[in-house]
């Protein structure tokens, strides 16, 4: 039986209950949802710090588990940070989750600005702090597309990497990276990759999947993600510029992408002219328990990324049986090695895209559901789960706990928070 943690997570750039698939909510969103659900399941009691934003206002009024509180700092905007600002905002929140909140066993923070909050409350409260970055700014920025990260970002990033107790990272390339790039210590570094929900992802009837999803009977390709140049969409779009001569398929397009889109793209993507065999469907935002019935309408996922922390995407495609193009970013040579039917490519030009994607329609029919339960064992929410927790209890099990949370109760109130509420 394992000794009960309580556990703060601080995710507060983004509320993990909000529908993903915008700028800010993709996968660490799920990660934490499903950590979070897991953790609670086996007896440990977790607070998730987050931000309000203007869409989740019922993200926390469903059931989140038992032993899950989800607690919103109110009137902190991440889009407003700037290099300015980051300092009298960190203060704040770290000053209002002082005031309100008990003493934790751990803290497990959620991308660099949470790593920063989670840097002073560990010095207050003499907690290890454990985080987790999902993306690295250093690596964004080598990748050359799109704005540029900040170098507040990065010196974020490198504080937080230096002053963390341990890192957790999704890959064995990340984990290189931090050593070399961050100039960290291996030894504080473990690899533990992202869960998989199987029950959620799971394979079913393609003929239902289709209907369901309204999705019509011609071949499907998919591809899901929110507005990033580093996703590579504006690639595939004019990959299948190229493919305007077949008629036996259609582009769905999963995420919140307008505002990625102009106007010019999105009119020749739904109405070009002169093509009457190309039809590209924008789906827009799904919930994420819905997600499965798409990847089974799908013949296959297309990923181009340019860079991937880990990419649940191809993950979920593949528990599903349905196969994945995409380049070698974050896991997915790994994951694709588990499963068939897969192809993986170094060069993500229109061209190559447009060659391999009428490859992988050509071969539609065969394609395998192989793999899935060495994927489903290898990567299940309940083993990366328990990798967690030894790394958790051994940094807990060395921290003389008991010692510090009897100097924490002495400690005098911090003043200047702002509000915030459980829901």
């Amino acid at each position: 039986m394992e000794q009960p943690l309580h556990i703060a997570i601080l995710s507060l750039h983004s509320c993990p209950y909000i529908v993903p698939g915008g700028r800010y909510t993709g996968g660490m969103n799920i990660y934490i949802r499903n950590l979070a659900g897991e953790l609670s399941n086996r007896g440990h009691s977790v607070d998730i710090y987050t931000c309000s934003q203007d869409n989740c206002l019922q993200c926390g009024k469903g059931d989140l588990g038992k032993n899950i509180s989800l607690m919103h700092v109110d009137n902190i905007d991440y889009n407003l940070i700037t290099e300015a600002t980051l300092e009298n905002n960190i203060e704040r929140i770290t000053n209002s989750i002082l005031l309100n909140a008990p003493h934790y066993d751990l803290i497990y923070s959620h991308y660099w600005f949470s790593g920063l909050v989670g840097a002073r409350l560990r010095s207050a409260w003499q907690a290890p702090h454990f985080t987790m970055f999902h993306t690295l700014g250093l690596l964004k920025n080598r990748a050359g597309l799109g704005e540029l990260e900040p170098p507040y970002r990065i010196a974020g990033e490198m504080s937080v990497a230096q002053s963390a107790d341990h890192i957790i990272a999704s890959t064995p390339g990340e984990k290189q990276e931090l050593v070399s790039r961050y100039k960290v210590s291996a030894d504080k570094i473990t690899v533990i990759p992202c869960g998989i929900n199987n029950e959620m992802f799971r394979t079913v009837d393609k003929l239902y999947a289709k209907a369901t999803t309204g999705l019509g009977p011609r071949k499907a390709i998919l591809f899901v993600g929110r507005q990033d140049p580093l996703k590579g969409l504006d690639n595939i779009l004019e990959a299948i510029s190229l493919l305007d001569h077949r008629g036996d398929f259609q582009l769905v397009v999963i995420g919140d992408n307008s505002q990625y889109l102009d106007p010019i793209q999105m009119d020749l993507a739904i109405q070009p002219p002169g093509a009457t065999n190309r039809n590209i469907v924008f789906i827009g935002s799904v919930p994420h328990k819905d997600m499965y019935l798409y990847y089974n309408a799908a013949d296959f996922c297309v990923i181009p990324s340019y860079y991937e922390s880990f990419s649940l995407v191809a993950m979920e495609s593949l528990a599903c049986g349905t196969p994945i193009l995409a380049t070698a970013v974050g896991e997915i040579s790994d994951l694709a090695a588990i499963c068939g039917s897969c192809r993986i490519i170094e060069d993500n030009s229109p061209a190559s895209l447009a060659r391999h994607m009428a490859a992988m329609l050509d071969s539609t029919g065969r394609k395998k559901a192989d793999g899935i339960s060495n994927l489903l064992y290898n990567y299940s929410w309940s083993s990366i789960t328990g990798r967690l927790l030894r790394e958790f209890n051994k940094a807990v099990a060395s921290n003389c706990l008991s010692d510090q949370a009897d100097h924490f109760s002495a400690r005098s109130p911090i003043t200047g928070s702002l509000n915030f509420s459980p829901l």
